[in-house]
């Protein structure tokens, strides 16, 4: 008689199935925190949004002031969140090519000045070469972070599209290219010792803090117009009220007048 097969145990401990993600082409952490927090455009946008869509209705006044308000101060937010978002987009955009930039400009200023210290004599067509060589490297590191950069060595390509060797062995034969006013903005930072502001978008021009200098007073100015107005508003009431008082006198000086001379 054959045996009985034992039935499988159904009470041992088994391994917990792997969790999967239900949408595929959406990464599982988009929707954590911390991505809302990296990235608020989308959620300023949507307040923007709803507080629109609110002041179109019938609201009481001190509502509708609170509201306008609030629109304001997240519209100044938005703003601000896609100008760093955007500056962010650049960065990540240009960070290969400053790097390359960067190393090639290195590489120039200790040929040049290796041969300066060779010279047998003081050279002023080495010692410009120098000067210029140390404007490169400044500009591969501190040309503005929220515009598009200009390389100053751009990669040459032929057409099929691989890119030539432009480094090569001998990096005096590469001619340096790139914005021209910017390369002269960075010359001048440079004797300025305002580099990192350059970099950073606080200087918008040569002299830009001298043209920030002279538009605070106009922003002072404009910051409390209701002041004014209401100052100006209480002389000419106060005006008017002293033309009111001084015609009452003289209204009783003739009702008195005429009431003596009857007499």
């Amino acid at each position: 008689m054959a045996t009985k097969r034992q039935a499988p145990d159904d009470h041992g401990v088994h391994p917990k199935r792997p969790r999967y993600n239900k949408n595929p082409n959406k990464p599982a952490n988009l929707s954590g925190k911390s991505f809302k927090k990296a990235h608020p455009v989308n959620e300023l946008k949507t307040q923007v949004r709803s507080l629109k869509r609110l002041l179109e209705r019938d609201l009481p006044a001190n509502v509708r002031v609170e509201k306008e308000r609030a629109l304001q101060t997240v519209t100044k937010e938005l703003e601000d969140a896609e100008k760093a978002k955007k500056k962010s987009e650049i960065i990540a955009r240009w960070h290969k090519v400053r790097f390359f930039d960067r190393q090639k400009a290195e590489r120039r200023l200790k040929k040049a000045r290796k041969a300066l210290e060779e010279a047998a004599e003081a050279d002023a067509e080495l010692q410009k070469q120098v000067e210029d060589c140390e404007v490169d490297v400044n500009y591969a590191m501190y040309y503005p972070l929220e515009l598009d950069y200009v390389p100053l060595f751009p990669s040459k390509r032929k057409k099929d599209g691989e890119e030539t060797e432009i480094a090569g062995t001998d990096d005096k034969a590469v001619a340096r290219e790139g914005d021209q006013e910017m390369w002269e903005s960075v010359k001048k930072c440079m004797a300025e010792g305002t580099l990192q502001d350059l970099r950073e978008g606080r200087l918008r021009a040569p002299g830009g803090e001298a043209d920030q200098e002279e538009s605070e007073p106009e922003i002072s100015a404009k910051r409390n117009p209701g002041k004014q107005i209401r100052k100006n508003g209480r002389s000419k009431l106060q005006q008017s009220r002293k033309e009111d008082s001084d015609r009452e006198d003289d209204s009783e000086d003739e009702t008195g007048r005429g009431f003596f001379g009857d007499d």
